[in-house]
């Protein structure tokens, strides 16, 4: 087990994450205090997993999840309970004769915590698609009273508030944050509780959602895509500095209070809507308004590009089935796809693809070694096949940029008339 954890923390730092951030780990209760981790949920397989080795080693057992993950087949389900994850059941997804396996559930939560292995749940149910927060369920409030409940009042049961940010969702190569709040401690709450549950499962449930929020980017649902837009844009002057991601989220945070009130405005929200528009169309990033690719720089990656196509091609066996083969499969929820890439690649594609690389390479061609090598550097070859798909990909988007000047023209005159009312109500906030 120690062994196949080490191998997916391989596989994930180096071929997913590039760096890893934790803050406020002072936060962490003891090993053998007994707690509940609650945190918000918005990359599927991957905030798990990235929480698990942000935490110090072998104090993360167990992991809730929605239980329709465990329906696939039989070998997912035991491959999945070996790796410490747990079914919780939802009345709005399983049915409310399913719920009874919840009460089963609870029983072996309150032996586990009891006993000091912490266990991971996302009061969400279910991950959202952006930096946003859902609606808290009570059910994690619920299994820590019952855990409390289970060892007769005696022990303090804990939440451990946390939230992660990330870089980006859908590229690899991205930077991860996970933040640790203070533990709420639910022992000040037994005696109430057991004269009114629900008031105080709704009242710890708001100061655990509270503490998860005031970590977190949360941009809200209403009009998202252009908030998220900006924010990422060189409008906001965070995107052109050179920040750590704990530095980027502190100025994003800011930045997005700032033009939140001013999605109220339809004519702003209409004209972003057409700048986001016209920079699709043409294929170009935001940044490059602020940064105008050269020809000079645009012609010498161009060349070094060329240069190194062989290395490309050969940095795709089994990169470009495990890199874009989650884009192919995924119709709906983007949200899945670094998670397919993550699982598919350790579970299937890199065990699946070393074992035909030996038999070609080594059994039919004779070049054991030689196989061997090869497969020992597809970690780098990986990182080295998504670094060069984005730099020429930036290649041709430099390329769009300086071939389509008119229509440039007309994209910096309307980031023009954006950026003065997004200023002018930065102002105006300023002196109110």
């Amino acid at each position: 087990m120690v062994l196949y954890k080490s191998y997916i923390n391989l596989i994930n730092s180096t071929l997913m994450v590039r760096h890893r951030y934790t803050e406020g780990k002072e936060n962490i209760p003891a090993k053998g205090e007994k707690y509940f981790i609650a945190c918000n949920h918005q990359n599927a397989a991957n905030d798990a997993i990235n929480i698990a080795f942000a935490y110090p080693v072998d104090y993360l057992q167990h992991f809730v999840v929605r239980a329709n993950v465990f329906s696939l087949n039989g070998a997912i389900t035991s491959f999945l309970s070996w790796l410490g994850l747990m079914p919780a059941f939802r009345m709005g997804w399983e049915g409310g004769e399913s719920l009874e396996e919840n009460y089963r559930l609870f029983d072996r939560l309150a032996v586990r915590i009891n006993q000091g292995r912490n266990v991971l749940v996302f009061p969400e149910s279910g991950h959202t698609q952006g930096h946003y927060l859902d609606p808290f369920s009570t059910g994690l409030v619920r299994m820590a009273f019952h855990a409390a409940k289970y060892n007769d009042w005696k022990e303090d049961i804990k939440i451990l508030p946390t939230a992660h940010h990330y870089s980006e969702y859908h590229d690899a190569q991205y930077d991860f944050l996970w933040m640790v709040g203070k533990p709420i401690s639910l022992q000040p709450y037994y005696a109430e509780y057991q004269e009114h549950p629900y008031r105080v499962m709704r009242e710890v449930t708001r100061r655990m959602r509270n503490a998860i929020q005031s970590m977190m980017l949360d941009e809200g649902k209403d009009h998202y895509a252009e908030k998220d837009f900006l924010r990422r844009s060189a409008l906001n002057p965070a995107t052109m500095k050179n920040l750590t991601l704990p530095e980027r989220l502190a100025h994003d945070k800011v930045y997005v209070e700032q033009i939140k009130p001013l999605m109220d405005k339809e004519d702003l929200v209409e004209q972003i809507d057409e700048l986001m528009e016209r920079e699709a169309k043409l294929g170009i990033q935001d940044t490059m308004m602020a940064a105008p690719p050269s020809w000079a720089g645009t012609l010498a990656w161009g060349a070094l590009c060329l240069l190194l196509l062989p290395l490309w091609v050969v940095s795709l066996w089994p990169h470009i089935i495990c890199y874009w083969a989650p884009l192919a499969l995924l119709k709906e929820d983007k949200m899945f796809t670094n998670s397919y890439r993550l699982i598919l690649s350790i579970v299937i594609l890199y065990p699946l693809f070393a074992l035909i690389t030996l038999l070609v390479m080594g059994l039919a061609w004779g070049l054991w070694w030689q196989s061997i090598v090869w497969i020992l550097l597809w970690i780098p070859l990986g990182k080295f096949a998504w670094w060069y798909s984005q730099r020429a990909h930036n290649v041709i988007r430099s390329l769009r940029f300086l071939t389509h000047p008119s229509e440039v023209k007309a994209i910096a005159q309307l980031r023009e008339r954006i950026r003065g009312i997004i200023d002018v109500a930065s102002r105006l906030k300023k002196v109110v």
